[in-house]
């Protein structure tokens, strides 16, 4: 009986010193926080710029059409060495040789078929450059040396690594003004950052006219933007009476 009375006590014991819990229900209360949220900018000028140059010619048979395209084509990239592009600054991009098809006539007969009656060649060359102040002559010239399909200009950076720091730091500094002033109006004061998260966004442009000669296409390079935001969590406590 005495041993039974034991095995119970010892029992009893062992769950008393088990850990402790404290459900405080709804009065539960997570750590007061503050959350912030900024965005800085910075624009400079473009240091690259990316063209395509197409040349399409057309011929009743695809020898004729491809030989046309190659002339047109030699054409386009000895003038772009002749006004400073380099030939590792040019790249192909797509080459397509296809058929045209004769078009059904009105009405149609009930036993007519379609025919081959011709070739369209159609060549791609791609410029990415630094030298951005060529863009206007190289816009001018290129029709003239043979280009018939002109577009994709764009203006860019060719390394954004500084510039992307850069726009960090004026995100960070305005994110902590802000958490400053918002922590001195409420009567509290900031304690340790909890979290720190950083979303980096790309930017376009604010048309900027490029100086152009007479020769030359007027262009409007615009200003590149890279901008970054940030999110700090701050952890709050009471500010202390003086």
């Amino acid at each position: 009986m005495k041993k039974g009375f034991l095995l119970i006590l010892i029992v009893l014991l062992l769950a008393g010193c088990g850990p402790k819990t404290f459900n405080y229900g709804a009065q539960q209360m997570a750590l007061p926080q503050l959350v912030v949220q900024a965005d800085g900018q910075v624009k400079v000028n473009p240091d690259q710029m990316q063209m395509r140059l197409g040349v399409v010619t057309e011929s009743e048979t695809a020898g004729v059409a491809l030989e046309q395209n190659n002339q047109q084509m030699a054409a386009v990239m000895q003038m772009l060495e002749g006004i400073g592009i380099a030939y590792a600054e040019m790249a192909t991009g797509q080459f397509q040789v296809r058929p045209e098809w004769s078009r059904p006539p009105r009405p149609t007969p009930a036993n007519w078929q379609r025919q081959i009656i011709g070739y369209q060649v159609s060549n791609e060359l791609l410029i990415t450059t630094t030298q951005v102040d060529l863009a206007g002559k190289l816009l001018s010239s290129a029709q003239q040396a043979g280009a018939n399909q002109i577009g994709g200009l764009q203006f860019g950076l060719a390394d954004p690594t500084a510039q992307r720091q850069k726009a960090i730091e004026v995100a960070t500094e305005k994110a902590i003004r802000k958490a400053k002033t918002m922590a001195a109006a409420a009567g509290v004061e900031l304690g340790a950052v909890q979290s720190l998260s950083l979303n980096q966004n790309g930017g376009g442009g604010q048309p900027r006219l490029m100086m152009a000669s007479a020769d030359s296409v007027p262009i409007a390079t615009g200003k590149v933007e890279v901008s970054a935001a940030v999110t700090i969590v701050y952890r709050l406590k009471e500010k202390k009476s003086p």
